[in-house]
């Protein structure tokens, strides 16, 4: 499942990264990813994320809160709803697409080269190399948010922000809707799902 890694990859906090997370920026993104029908939304409070997406032709939605290590996949087919909860890492985990300018930082070389403006925001552009074996391009504003990311040899980006506000996110997107059925998926251990209305729990 491409876009059960992808998510993955945007929640989990490297150690180096680890240290700035009280000063991560919330946020509303909209991110056009390479591979992916339509856009991807992104949003960002605190310690938790919010993940929305269109993959063969179904709304996924993730939800992840790292203080409780939670990951929540939203899904809807067939007429059911329902919400599986998955154990989060808060280990270290090689991040494919980070979002956070700190993340890449921590696993690459980066030299600034110019600056740039994207989704009308002002940025540096950045040359990366040695993440994941891979160099290129990127773009990040003064949020220290990746707005945009190109491997070398490549034409089109492996992600680029087209839409980006920051601003704290209400609490309801973090939260299990009321008529989505609930499964833990083993290996949670004590770990629960974000406060708010859930009703009809359900086994796996």
């Amino acid at each position: 499942m491409r876009w059960l890694i992808f998510v993955l990859s945007l929640m989990v906090v490297t150690p180096g990264a680890r240290a700035q997370v009280s000063s991560e920026p919330d946020f509303f993104a909209r991110v056009r990813m390479a591979g992916f029908e339509a856009p991807v939304e992104v949003r960002r409070t605190g310690v938790k994320m919010r993940v929305d997406m269109l993959s063969g032709g179904v709304s996924q939605t993730y939800i992840a809160d790292r203080d409780k290590g939670v990951l929540i996949h939203l899904t809807a087919a067939g007429g059911k709803r329902i919400a599986l909860l998955f154990p989060l890492s808060r280990e270290a985990a090689l991040l494919p697409l980070p979002l956070d300018l700190a993340t890449l930082e921590s696993r690459a070389t980066v030299r600034p080269v110019g600056s740039s403006l994207m989704a009308g925001q002002p940025c540096r552009t950045l040359e990366f190399s040695g993440y994941l074996n891979q160099s290129g391009m990127a773009c990040a504003n003064s949020d220290g948010i990746l707005m945009q990311m190109t491997q070398k040899g490549r034409n089109v980006p492996l992600f680029q922000v087209v839409a980006y506000a920051r601003g704290a996110q209400d609490a309801k997107w973090f939260v299990i809707p009321p008529d989505y059925q609930t499964a833990v998926l083993p290996g949670l251990g004590g770990a629960t799902a974000p406060t708010g209305p859930m009703t009809n729990p359900v086994k796996p």
